[in-house]
């Protein structure tokens, strides 16, 4: 069961902000829809001391699993590329988000000491959109948190806490830019091109070319599909320029909303997920519920995001035909529009990642399980970061990801293929997960150290 702050059918597919029906879980707040991120955000655990929970006392009290970066190192395989001193060092992972967090300076600084990481040889917070202002700054007791505004701002600073930390966790190496805009993406109606022009700047300025984004919108929410056409010319300038830019798929599955909260009666998927210029990221859990591990040795078998709380998104656009690298990789669609997501990465409720926050003004600083296709988008640029600190850079990378595919000795090592599961949601039937790629789990998820020498085989 799930409690939302602002209403389930929020018009911000940002992979999804709901609170687990959990004690110390953040309050519901009633709305109509309006630009709420959509982060699977669990309780606030307070502990006596600075050290995260443990998976197995999560699974204790919560009934799910939570993991650190540890676990999703050891899930995905990062150790023989960090052991050879490949952690992003020399990249820049560009991170983009509505209003950001009044402690995310403070919060980077207790994650990375209580899981023994460097700090990040810089991080920079850009406003090119115009100063933010945050209304729960300014409350005189948490009683007065009971504004729709207010829950969007809390959420996003959930989303930036969660983009920010496991970004950096997984590519400790690297550098950190967070660039924020003064409002909320809602629905393609507005913010949305806030966001865009905040992208442009960063194209422009900050000469970084791997871009983490986990908002979206769903394509016939637009006015039509010129408007999105338009919006899109923008990743396909990003794209030319080598810029690899990884959008959230979203957490609905194939279930998305309107603008007036209802679910579309039939599969659709998300923009700018669905743009044949970035890379759609979509979610899996490790284990079935109930059998999730509390350690993780090396990697477990993933399925499908789809543990009652949410699903991974996927499925074939309506506006934009199949991409080339797609043909060529002969991807199972019969529609001949372009499919996603192209990866996917660990994203489920029950196989969580904690962060550590202190700006929540009802339930104040905890650690907080936290899921969705938003945790998997980070740690996918992450994986980018520490494949060019190994290899240079590497441009936009999806259509070598294709060319690894099309390899079978190359796609064994580079990738973990997802082959149960299906991302059916809300009574909308999906896709199953099957050999090879699948609208329900793309190419699979990164075997990070074997996709280092795949991609440094391909010429």
């Amino acid at each position: 069961m799930l409690r939302k702050l602002g209403l389930a059918s929020s018009s911000v597919a940002l992979a999804s902000l709901a609170a687990l029906a959990l004690p110390g879980a953040p309050a519901v707040v009633s709305s109509t829809p309006s630009a709420v991120p959509m982060v699977v955000v669990g309780p606030v655990i307070k502990s006596a001391s600075t050290s995260p929970p443990s998976a197995s006392s999560c699974k204790t009290a919560y009934g799910i699993a939570c993991y650190g970066p540890a676990q999703m190192a050891a899930e995905y395989n990062y150790g023989p590329a960090y052991g050879a001193g490949y952690n992003g060092t020399g990249q820049t992972i560009v991170i983009f988000d509505s209003y950001g967090s009044p402690t995310i300076r403070a919060d980077l600084q207790h994650f990375d000491t209580a899981y023994g990481l460097p700090a990040p040889p810089a991080f920079n917070i850009y406003h090119p959109e115009g100063n933010v202002v945050l209304n729960y700054n300014n409350l005189p007791s948490p009683a007065n948190f009971n504004s729709k505004q207010l829950a969007t701002e809390v959420g996003w600073a959930y989303e930036t806490t969660l983009d920010v930390e496991y970004a950096h966790a997984m590519a400790p190496g690297a550098t950190i830019d967070l660039v924020t805009v003064p409002v909320s993406e809602t629905q393609g109606v507005q913010g949305l091109q806030n966001l865009e022009k905040a992208q442009a700047w960063a194209l422009a300025n900050l000469h970084a070319n791997i871009w983490s984004n986990s908002w979206a919108t769903t394509e016939q929410s637009f006015n039509s599909s010129a408007v999105i056409k338009q919006l899109n010319q923008l990743y396909a300038q990003a794209a030319a320029k080598g810029v690899s830019i990884f959008f959230a798929a979203g957490d609905s599955g194939v279930a998305n909303t309107n603008k007036q909260g209802a679910t579309y009666p039939y599969p659709t998927v998300n923009y700018p997920a669905s743009s044949p210029n970035v890379i759609a990221v979509g979610g899996t859990q490790i284990g079935a519920v109930g059998s999730e591990p509390t350690t993780i040795a090396s990697h477990v078998t993933e399925q499908v995001w789809n543990d009652g709380y949410g699903a991974g998104g996927g499925g074939y656009s309506t506006v934009f035909p199949e991409t080339s690298y797609q043909v060529k990789a002969s991807i199972p669609d019969r529609t001949g529009m372009r499919g996603l997501p192209d990866v996917s990465y660990n994203a489920a409720v029950i196989s969580a990642v904690l962060i550590y926050e202190s700006f929540d003004p009802v339930y104040g600083a905890g650690w907080v399980p936290i899921g969705g296709t938003s945790a998997a988008t980070p740690q996918w640029a992450a994986v980018d970061a520490v494949a060019q600190s190994a290899l240079g850079s590497q441009g936009y990378l999806a259509p070598k990801l294709y060319k690894i595919y099309r390899t079978p000795s190359l796609y064994s090592k580079a990738f973990y293929n997802v082959t149960s599961g299906n991302n059916s949601f809300d009574g909308i039937t999906g896709y199953s997960a099957t050999t090879g790629w699948s609208a329900a789990a793309g190419l699979g998820t990164p075997n990070v150290s074997g996709l280092i020498t795949a991609l440094g085989s391909l010429h």
